[in-house]
């Protein structure tokens, strides 16, 4: 039996911000540190960086329409009525109890997660635009301490994806390893539930 876990949009989602984060890091980083390796030019490489920025704000965009249309961002934002089940969370993904608790869609550290990432493409969109407009941007430059806080801002929000991509994929694969697959054709193989043999 299949059952759809994942619509059109929502891999379109997810598929564009993998690519769009991915992008980002490498441009991003040979930009700072330019690789003896790979010889790219520059301009190049900031053109590519704009580019996948403007993609990934845009993206950030459609998924709150969406989930706000929908009425779905319950499932995806970390809320007060999570917390109850941090505790249970804790507890399974650290191996002290095999109990598996259902959360629903997503368990609570993937909403904390999901909210996270979204205020963090929300962040960088914003200081990354006064980066590239530093004459039209004195107003933020100004609040946020200068252009190298804004860097620095860059920075710690590139070393946040580098250290949470691999936890997300350790809760997609702890959680149900079939729902990656999910994320590829949108539904997951469920067993049908046999009635009990009688006697």
């Amino acid at each position: 039996m299949k059952l759809l876990l994942h619509p059109l949009p929502v891999r379109i989602f997810h598929w564009t911000m993998f690519a769009s984060v991915i992008t980002l890091l490498f441009t991003g980083l040979y930009l700072h540190y330019p690789f003896d390796v790979v010889r790219l030019p520059v301009s190049i490489m900031r053109k590519v960086h704009l580019v996948f920025g403007f993609i990934l704000s845009v993206n950030l965009l459609g998924q709150i329409y969406y989930y706000v249309y929908t009425g779905k961002y319950t499932e995806v934002l970390v809320s007060r009525h999570d917390l109850p089940h941090l505790r249970s969370f804790f507890r399974y993904y650290l191996f002290i109890t095999e109990h598996h608790p259902n959360f629903g869609r997503y368990n609570p550290g993937q909403k904390l997660l999901f909210t996270a990432w979204g205020l963090a493409v929300l962040t960088g969109a914003i200081t990354g635009m006064g980066l590239f407009v530093p004459d039209h941007s004195q107003w933020l430059q100004k609040l946020l301490g200068g252009l190298h806080v804004m860097r620095l801002i860059q920075f710690f929000i590139a070393m946040f994806f580098v250290a949470t991509i691999p936890l997300h994929l350790y809760l997609v694969f702890t959680e149900e390893p079939a729902k990656l697959q999910a994320m590829f054709t949108g539904f997951l193989n469920k067993e049908p539930k046999l009635p009990p043999l009688q006697k």
